[in-house]
């Protein structure tokens, strides 16, 4: 019998059927393809958008029961060491506070952990587990299903907290395509550029920036970022990079609920940094912090490049 066999003989009394992603991906072919036929043969028969878009999120809820079910079997809760993936701490996974709860986005159980030495939440392991390339794919197909909300406010007030100048060039860092925030500050006379590498999650608009390359071959005065923190998976090393972008004197505004425990329904949130964590990150990443804003949700920290001496 077929491993493929075994396995949904195993998962029959839960009601999930695997099959293999080079099957969905030929389905979206096949289907793309009779969509690209009707419309050269001008037929007004319009695909079941909505339909396509559900075949994507049962894959994606059957793809992470089954990686719930194997890891369970495989890693269990056993006395094994645990590195913080912040700072580094290592110790016994029981010193680890565990933290759990459910995606809301079909990524099965969550359980995160909270570090003893510096307090930041850190987890779900199977999405640590992901290569650079899967975490990305995993984006991919998430944002073509799930639609974010509008960030807009949040966004520009992020961007006002760098006390911005209208003569220096800005970036909202991951700028996604649920905001309006950089058409309308641009339409304002700003400066202001949008950096987005997913390309399912990229805005039609005027000054966008797509790749590593383009951003690399600008400075700039100001960088903002709204609900970007927790989804970097080596945050200190990325918060290296973004202010190697900046100008002499330049500075970063980072804003997001996940400097407390907030929105935890969702795999992609992979760290949170409550107490001393936050400047746990920043001090890693030889950053100061000039103002942490808390009004209600809205949680953002101002800072610039150097440690106070």
């Amino acid at each position: 019998m077929r491993l493929s066999n075994i396995i949904n003989k195993l998962l029959s009394h839960i009601n999930i059927v695997v099959i293999r992603q080079s099957a969905l991906n030929s389905l979206h072919v096949e289907v793309q393809q009779l969509h690209n036929k009707l419309k050269e043969q001008s037929l007004s028969i319009r695909l079941p958008e909505e339909l396509h878009r559900e075949l994507i999120r049962n894959q994606i809820s059957q793809k992470w029961s089954l990686v719930d079910f194997m890891n369970e079997r495989k890693f269990g809760e056993g006395e094994q060491l645990r590195q913080c993936p912040l700072c580094g701490h290592e110790s016994m996974d029981n010193t680890f506070r565990k933290m759990r709860t459910h995606c809301a986005f079909g990524g099965g159980d969550l359980l995160r952990h909270v570090c003893p030495a510096c307090a930041v939440i850190f987890g779900p392991d199977k999405m640590f587990r992901l290569t650079d390339a899967e975490l990305s794919q995993e984006y991919e197909w998430h944002y073509r299903v799930y639609d974010e909300g509008d960030s807009t406010e949040q966004e520009l007030r992020t961007f006002h907290a760098l006390n911005p100048s209208k003569t220096g060039i800005y970036v909202n860092y991951g700028a996604g395509n649920w905001s309006r925030s950089v058409q309308q500050l641009r339409s304002e006379g700003w400066n202001v550029w949008a950096f987005e590498p997913h390309s399912s999650a990229t805005m039609q608009a005027d000054g966008l920036i797509s790749s590593r390359d383009q951003l690399n071959a600008l400075k700039f005065d100001g960088i903002f970022s709204n609900n970007v923190l927790e989804h970097l998976r080596y945050p200190e090393r990325e918060l290296v990079k973004i202010a190697a972008l900046l100008k002499p004197d330049g500075r970063m505004a980072h804003a997001t609920p996940c400097y407390k425990y907030h929105y935890e329904y969702t795999r992609f949130h992979l760290f949170f940094y409550p107490g001393s964590s936050r400047h746990t990150l920043l001090s890693m990443a030889g950053l100061t912090e000039l103002e942490f804003i808390c009004d209600g949700e809205f949680m953002c920290s101002v800072m610039r490049p150097g440690l106070v001496k």
